[in-house]
């Protein structure tokens, strides 16, 4: 099992923090997690200001959300016909964007479950009742 540390280490990259200890929503906020258990290594923190934001009226409130990430896509188009992979490849290079795709599919950038869904529906449009394949698995934090 890991750690709440080990859980919160991975903050993305200018991604904003909270100090208030005090507010109320602090054991559930992602912002406050991220600053007590993160491996801050932005030049420059964009923190919450508490005197702004604190509590249920917290714009920057970020529940914690632990959720299945998909990594890579290497063997996906492995059963798809010849005829429907460029159709469905396109798709998702137009949905994600070129580079986007690629690093997804690559294993490189983690594949949120919102994600998995619209890409298990494509497959499925195109008639393969499964979906599609992702190379694995990770509980991870959904920043």
């Amino acid at each position: 099992m890991m750690t709440e540390e080990q859980i919160y280490k991975n903050v993305p990259e200018h991604y904003p923090i909270c100090y208030n200890d005090n507010c109320e929503l602090a054991e559930e906020c992602l912002c406050r997690l991220a600053a007590r258990y993160g491996e801050l290594n932005d030049n420059l923190l964009q923190v919450v200001n508490p005197r702004k934001n604190c509590g249920k009226t917290c714009v920057y409130h970020q529940p914690k959300r632990i959720s299945r990430m998909a990594y890579g896509m290497t063997h996906t188009f492995d059963q798809v016909l010849a005829k429907d992979a460029p159709a469905i490849r396109s798709t998702l290079v137009q949905h994600f964007g070129n580079g986007s795709y690629y690093v997804r599919r690559n294993g490189k950038f983690p594949i949120s479950p919102a994600e998995q869904e619209y890409i298990h529906q494509l497959f499925r449009k195109y008639g393969y009742a499964e979906g599609a394949s992702f190379d694995e698995y990770r509980y991870e934090v959904e920043w």
